[in-house]
């Protein structure tokens, strides 16, 4: 599986999918890391992001949840996403992890307005963070998008387990890590849950799968009950996380701060007198 070292690296950072787009979890947030964009599309609900004025903050609040429809926002974020390339800034896609919601969008945004294959645009996302997953209920709902552009299917919805459904794209990156790590006989056990996929030869460059997110991913929503409002204030202010941040990560996730305290300060070196400008969290009393 993905190290260790790897998520955690990728969890701290916002990665680059186009230049003009990026995707990013909590974690990837500081003052620095925020300073070089124009609006960040935020999809936590019952998160708020209070930034100085040059930053826009676009709140589309939707659930981790396989049920989630997502018809109401691909215009939406995809317009938000074309309007800062046509004026050369960068937008943000947030989300707590930026695993699946944010994932999502991208993919999306590549597969609707670049006219990629949904397989192509997964990939290229991966590509550039390596713990992406949308939940399957957001990726049947690309595989929707597709038909719909493209009249035909790259992906597919597989059962491998009974009651355990997992997009094929991930199910080949997860079997084929299995098979390497197993031992004869339970590579002949595992073949046999993989019928419909055991007949193709695997790319020797599929990389790591990050997490299968078939369990509850969902829950990491439970932050916005404990953080509520994160504000972008002017230096002197007071800064305090209230509570703790309960977050139900994927099983081959390890747990890792969700808040890094590189977040709550300023760590600019420049001469200049300008403002600084920091991280604040209270909690969202309405």
């Amino acid at each position: 599986m993905t190290s260790r070292r790897v998520i955690n690296r990728e969890q701290r950072q916002c990665s680059q999918i186009r230049p003009f787009l990026y995707v990013s979890g909590l974690s990837g947030l500081s003052p620095k890391t925020l300073s070089k964009f124009a609006v960040i599309i935020n999809t936590i609900p019952g998160f708020r992001l209070i930034a100085p004025n040059h930053l826009r903050i676009v709140n589309v609040p939707m659930q981790d949840d396989e049920n989630t429809d997502l018809t109401p926002f691909w215009q939406l974020i995809f317009k938000e996403i074309e309007d800062t390339r046509k004026s050369a800034g960068r937008a943000l896609l947030l989300c707590a992890m930026g695993i699946s919601r944010s994932a999502t969008f991208a993919i999306g945004y590549l597969l609707c307005i670049e006219k990629l294959s949904l397989r192509e645009s997964y990939k290229h996302v991966q590509m550039c963070r390596n713990i992406i997953c949308p939940n399957v209920g957001f990726f049947q709902q690309l595989i929707d998008l597709e038909k719909k552009i493209h009249s035909t299917t790259s992906v597919t919805i597989l059962e491998p387990i009974k009651g355990v459904k997992v997009a094929d794209v991930v199910w080949q990156e997860l079997y084929e890590e299995m098979m390497e790590t197993m031992s004869e006989a339970d590579r002949h056990s595992l073949r046999s849950l993989n019928t419909n996929i055991e007949s193709a030869r695997l790319s020797s460059d599929i990389r790591s799968v990050r997490s299968l997110n078939v369990i509850s991913e969902n829950r990491v929503d439970d932050l916005s009950q404990s953080i509520g409002n994160c504000r972008l204030s002017e230096a002197g202010a007071s800064t305090a996380l209230l509570g703790p941040v309960p977050l139900q990560r994927a099983r081959t996730e390890p747990p890792i701060n969700v808040i890094p305290k590189s977040a709550l300060k300023d760590k600019s070196k420049s001469n200049e007198k300008k403002k600084k400008w920091r991280l604040s969290f209270s909690k969202d009393v309405r």
